[in-house]
């Protein structure tokens, strides 16, 4: 039928348009391909090739007259001629100046700027679905374009979609697994593939590191797989200790994954190199066990002593103890849940600052606020409880480690939306206490539990960990051994 349609010339045209555009790696190459076919095709003045995006239609390519000025054209589907070639995909035409649709005798094209004596418009057709159109205008040497033009036409445009739907989908998909790949590479667990009987297929970085150190093969993989892949389960979790010279602990969890025909093809298996989290986890057991030891000498002690102060010094002791292991229980449990109202961060520090008038007058400690108190209220969203909580913290800090005669001096700059705090602290010995060290709590531990130091101070790591669940950031500055300097920076959300 399609020879008794189409011209010998048209068939030529066609079979060496298809060899071309199946050839083709890059859209933009089949729709320039397409356009200028479908002019020699038909023997057009001119064509637009236009393409789908959503609900509008863009003109992306042509032929002939003023393609510029129709590139980068978008219209909604339905408007004109070829938003309802799109819309619908039946192919309408004009001729002898005459507009023929198959639904309407309507011109739905207004006043075209080009005058138009012929054109045919079809779909471009995926799967029975128009993906854009192709529109042949004014024949040359003034005719119409006929059946065979209008069927040839067809034929080209539904290669065309064909093509660049292949090309958009291959697009995706490499696009897709370069990204697969890129977040493959980049988990800092171990992420591998194997075949049922265990053989690796592929595998991350992270696998490189743990089995293949310096390129050579660590011969526990063998071991590890066969004692992961055993089950008959298609998910599933496994924790396997790996023996000296290795010294691991591997979690692990597979999927089996089946072909179409229901049988084990591929297993995925995450791994997590668990050793270091042991360690630590060991490590800060022994340390409760430490305080905890403490704790309870104390109140031993505390229960035994006959002098009233002395109980109530021992007492207070157990106290900051226990205050301190609840602090370091929040540290390690993660992000801090706080409660956000609006209020005035001079309040809260106002009431904080009369709290502990009287503490700081017996010790003779000089408490120079007046450059903060200055400014007007600081209004924002905070936990009014923990940011009242930072204030404290930060003044009894410096109330403790200050000498008779010690200074603590507070300032405030207000600008892009942000309060930033400076608490300064002058007198003999601040320097070591209050210092960028004090806001690594795991330090402290370590320090505690070589016996390098017999006390636990995690008042001004806490503030950090308060500080950054307001989105805020906290710094420490030593000038000198006896000034020190606490950076403080608040988001003013409302």
């Amino acid at each position: 039928m399609t020879g008794s349609i189409l011209s010998p010339e048209q068939c030529d045209i066609l079979l060496a348009t298809w060899e071309k555009i199946a050839s083709e790696t890059e859209v933009a190459r089949i729709i320039e391909i397409v356009s200028h076919t479908a002019r020699d095709l038909t023997r057009a003045e001119r064509t637009v090739l236009a393409l789908i995006e959503g609900n509008k239609l863009a003109f992306v390519g042509g032929s002939g007259m003023e393609t510029a000025r129709t590139a980068m054209v978008r219209i909604d589907l339905g408007t004109g001629i070829p938003g309802k070639v799109a819309q619908d995909g039946l192919a309408r035409s004009i001729r002898d100046g005459k507009y023929c649709s198959p639904v309407s005798a309507a011109n739905p094209f207004g006043r075209p700027e080009l005058p138009m004596k012929s054109m045919v418009c079809v779909a471009m057709r995926f799967q029975g679905q128009p993906i854009g159109v192709i529109q042949v205008i004014n024949k040359a040497g003034g005719g119409n374009f006929t059946p065979a033009d209008e069927y040839a036409l067809q034929l080209l445009a539904n290669q065309g979609a064909a093509a660049i739907e292949r090309l958009r989908l291959h697009e995706n998909a490499v696009k897709e697994s370069q990204r697969i790949h890129g977040i493959f590479e980049a988990l800092t667990d171990g992420i591998m593939v194997v075949d049922p009987q265990g053989n690796p297929l592929l595998y991350n970085k992270a696998v490189e590191e743990m089995f293949f150190p310096g390129g050579k093969q660590n011969y526990a993989l063998t071991t590890y797989l066969s004692s992961v892949i055993q089950g008959e389960s298609p998910v599933g979790s496994s924790e396997v200790v790996l023996f000296k010279p290795h010294n691991l602990i591997l979690s692990n969890r597979y999927v089996i994954l089946k072909d179409r025909h229901g049988q084990p093809s591929e297993v995925v298996i995450s791994i997590r190199n668990t050793s270091d989290q042991r360690a630590l986890d060991r490590r800060f057991s022994q340390f409760y066990a430490i305080m905890l030891h403490k704790s309870d000498a104390i109140v031993a002690r505390a229960v035994r002593a006959r002098d009233p102060r002395q109980r109530r010094r021992l007492l207070q002791r157990q106290k900051a103890i226990l205050r301190n292991l609840l602090f370091l229980t929040e540290l390690r449990s993660g992000p801090l849940r706080i409660e956000k109202e609006n209020c005035d961060l001079l309040s809260l520090y106002d009431i904080v600052r009369r709290k502990l008038a009287r503490r700081l007058a017996r010790r003779r400690v000089r408490l120079v606020d007046a450059p903060l108190v200055a400014h007007g209220p600081q209004a924002g969203r905070f936990d009014r409880r923990r940011m009242m909580q930072v204030f404290y913290l930060l003044i009894t800090r410096g109330w403790s480690v200050l000498k008779e005669g010690g200074e603590i001096w507070l300032d405030l700059d207000s600008s892009d939306g942000r309060a930033r705090f400076e608490i300064g602290f002058a007198g003999a010995g601040v320097g070591e206490v209050i210092c960028p060290e004090a806001l690594d709590w795991n330090r402290q531990v370590d320090l505690i539990i070589a016996g390098e130091k017999a006390s636990l101070d995690l008042d001004l790591s806490f503030i950090g960990h308060i500080v950054a669940a307001h989105k805020g950031s906290l710094a420490i500055e030593v000038d000198r051994p006896d000034r020190a300097r606490v950076a403080l920076a608040l988001p003013l959300e409302l």
